[in-house]
C-alpha cells in the first residue's frame, strides 16, 4: 500500500487546505478531527539584531516557509533566546492565526533548563506555563497546545501529583487544550502510562530506532508504531510521531533526504490505518543552509562509517563489515601495498572498539579507536600486504570495527577512506558512491554505512517533506468531500494510484495519473464539484506536479 495517509481533516474554514498557502473550500466536507501534519522548531531568525541585541524571531519568513510546507500545525519552541515568548505572544500567534496554522507551544524540562538557557520567563514553573499558555488560546483557538521535551528524562520532576497540578491549572482556564510529553520508545510503557496518562493528552514519540539511537536506519519503525499504538490507544490517548529531519546528537551526520522521505511515509501509512493521529517533522531546516559539519570525508564527499550509537549495549566479538574483492594486476607478483586513511570521533576509552584490517579473513591490522584522542583527525595507514597476497590472483579485503569488550553506552563514528592500491585492483577506494563494497553486521547495534555529505541536504529534505505532505492533503480533501459517491470514488481512486506510484518512485506514472486527475475535476467543475473547489484542486495538482518534476 502506498505510504500516504488518508486521516480526518477539519473543515477547510478552520485550519484549511494550503496550496502554497491557499486554503481550498470543501465540498460540503464532514466534520472530523484533523491529522496533524506538523514541523517542529528550527525558526528563522532576523538577519539583524534589534535594539536589544538579539536576534528575534523572523515572524513573516517563517509564515510563509510554513505555509509552503504545508503544514496545518507548527511546534513553537521557547528555548533559544530570551525574548521567543514575546516574540510568540505579540507577533508569532496572531500572524498564525491569520495564516490558519495550528500552533504548540513547546518547552524544555529542567535537564535542559542549564545556565543562562531556558524557556523564558517561566523557566521551570510548569504551573506558570500552563496557566500563560492556556490563556492565551481563549485568545487565539488556533493555539490548540503545549508539549514538553525529554520527558521520561525529568519523571523525578514530573510526579503524578505535580502532573495532576499542570492538568488542572491548564483545564480549568481550557478544557481543550492539549498537553503532550515528548517521549522515546524505550520509555513509553505501561507503568508511565498508568501513573501518569490520565493528566496527558497524548504523546509525542520522537523515532530514532531504540534501542540503537540512530537516524540512519528505519527498518524497526513499523513494529515500533504497532507497539506505541496498543499502548496509547488502550489509554484512549493521542500519538503523535516525530521524524528527525536535523541532526540527532552523537550521531554521524544529519539524517539523509531519503531517511526522512521513507520514515515520514511511514508514519503516514500508519495514520491513515489509525495507529497515529499525525506526524512533526524535528528540526526540519527552512533556509537551504550549507552544513559543513557533515563534510567528513578525508578526500571527495564520501568515506566510510562504522558508529556504535550511544546507549546501546554491544557484546564482545559484535562487529560491522565493509568487504569486496580484489585482484592482482597481471604481472604484478613482487609486492603488494595499501595506504588509506581513517579517524574516528567519540570518547576515547581503550580496550573496547578496535579497528581492522583483513586479507581472506586474517587480521594484518588493528588499532584502538582511542590511539588518535583528537576527534575526526584523519591519519595515514601504510601497510605492506605482500606475505598476505603473494600468489593469489584474488582476495577478500574488509574494513571491520569490532568489539573487544562488550559497552552499554560509549558511541564511536569511525572513518576509513582515500584507500591507494598498489599491485592489486580496488574498485570505489575513494568511497563516492554506494558502489563494490558489501557491508555487514552481526548485530543490529553496529551500524556501517559509506555517508556522502550532500550540500543541498537541506533543500532535498524540504523537498521531499513538502511533496509528502501537499500530496497527502489532495488525496484526502477528495476522499473527504460530499459529493455524489460514484463520482468521488473515481476521483479518490486516480489520486490514490498517483500517490503509489510517487511513493514507489515512479515519476512518469505518477504525473500520468495526476494529469488524469485533472482532466475528470475539469470535467465535473461547476457540475458534482462546486467552480471554486475544482479551481482550488486543480492548483493544487499544479503545484504537486512541479514538485514532482523537480525530484
Amino acid at each position: 500500500m502506498w505510504k500516504i495517509c488518508c486521516w480526518l481533516l477539519l473543515a477547510s474554514l478552520l485550519w484549511g487546505t494550503a496550496v502554497i498557502g491557499q486554503a481550498i473550500p470543501q465540498v460540503q466536507a464532514e466534520e472530523r478531527k484533523a491529522a496533524m501534519l506538523a514541523d517542529y522548531a528550527m525558526e528563522i531568525r532576523e538577519k539583524t539584531p534589534r535594539s536589544d541585541g538579539i536576534y528575534h524571531v523572523d515572524t513573516p519568513a517563517m509564515i510563509q516557509r510554513l505555509k509552503e510546507l504545508n503544514i496545518n500545525t507548527y511546534f513553537y519552541l521557547v528555548w533559544h533566546e530570551r525574548t521567543d515568548w514575546d516574540d510568540f505572544v505579540h507577533e508569532f500567534m496572531p500572524a498564525a492565526q491569520k495564516a490558519g496554522i495550528r500552533v504548540i507551544v513547546y518547552l524544555v524540562p529542567p535537564t535542559e533548563s542549564t545556565g543562562t538557557r531556558k524557556s523564558y520567563p517561566y523557566t521551570t514553573d510548569y504551573l506558570a506555563w500552563a496557566q500563560a499558555i492556556a490563556q492565551m488560546s481563549k485568545q487565539y483557538p488556533n493555539l490548540i497546545g503545549w508539549a514538553i521535551d525529554d520527558f521520561n528524562h525529568n519523571l523525578n520532576f514530573y510526579t503524578p501529583a505535580y502532573m495532576e497540578q499542570m492538568k488542572e491549572t491548564a483545564k480549568s482556564i481550557n478544557p481543550d487544550l492539549q498537553f503532550y510529553p515528548v517521549m522515546y520508545s524505550v520509555a513509553l510503557n505501561e507503568d508511565f502510562l498508568k501513573t501518569r496518562g490520565a493528566y496527558i493528552d497524548g504523546v509525542i514519540l520522537a523515532y530514532r530506532d531504540d534501542p540503537y539511537r540512530n537516524t540512519q536506519i528505519w527498518a524497526s519503525e513499523p513494529a515500533q508504531i504497532e507497539q506505541a499504538s496498543a499502548l496509547t490507544r488502550k489509554y484512549g490517548l493521542d500519538l503523535i510521531w516525530m521524524v528527525y529531519a536535523s541532526k540527532l546528537s552523537r550521531t554521524p551526520a544529519n539524517p539523509s533526504p531519503v531517511y526522512v522521505r521513507e520514515v515520514l511515509q511511514t508514519a503516514l501509512d500508519a495514520v491513515q490505518d489509525g495507529k497515529l493521529n499525525g506526524v512533526v517533522t524535528y528540526s526540519l531546516a527552512k533556509e537551504n543552509l550549507p552544513e559543513p559539519e557533515d563534510h567528513k570525508a578525508a578526500d571527495g564527499n564520501g568515506y566510510l562509517s562504522f558508529f556504535v550509537p550511544a546507549a546501546s549495549a554491544t557484546q564482545p566479538g559484535d562487529h560491522v563489515d565493509a568487504t569486496q574483492t580484489i585482484r592482482s594486476v597481471p604481472g604484478r607478483t613482487d609486492s603488494y601495498k595499501l595506504t588509506f586513511r581513517t579517524m574516528d570521533e567519540g570518547p576515547n576509552i581503550p580496550g573496547y572498539h578496535v579497528k581492522q584490517l583483513l586479507i581472506d579473513g586474517q587480521v594484518v591490522w588493528e588499532e584502538d579507536v582511542a590511539t588518535e584522542l583528537t576527534d575526526l583527525k584523519w591519519r595515514e595507514i601504510s601497510l605492506d600486504l605482500t606475505p598476505y597476497l603473494k600468489g593469489k590472483p584474488k582476495a577478500t579485503l574488509t574494513f571491520r570495527l569490532i568489539e573487544k569488550k562488550g559497552v552499554n553506552n560509549y558511541w564511536t563514528n569511525v572513518g576509513f577512506d582515500a584507500i591507494q592500491a598498489e599491485g592489486f585492483k580496488l574498485d570505489n577506494p575513494q568511497f563516492e558512491t554506494d558502489a563494490s563494497w558489501a557491508i555487514e553486521r552481526d548485530m543490529p547495534r553496529l551500524i556501517g554505512e559509506i555517508l556522502h555529505y550532500d550540500p543541498e541536504r537541506q533543500a532535498h529534505t524540504f523537498h521531499h517533506v513538502n511533496t509528502t505532505y501537499l500530496t497527502y492533503d489532495l488525496f484526502d480533501d477528495i476522499r473527504l468531500a460530499r459529493m455524489d459517491e460514484e463520482v468521488k470514488a473515481n476521483l479518490v481512486n486516480t489520486a490514490e494510484n498517483a500517490m503509489d506510484y510517487y511513493f514507489s518512485e515512479e515519476i512518469g506514472k505518477a504525473l500520468n495519473q495526476l494529469e488524469a486527475l485533472e482532466n475528470k475535476i475539469s470535467a465535473q467543475s461547476g457540475k458534482e464539484i462546486p467552480q471554486e473547489t475544482a479551481d482550488a484542486w486543480l492548483k493544487q495538482i499544479d503545484a504537486i506536479r512541479e514538485l514532482y518534476r523537480s525530484q
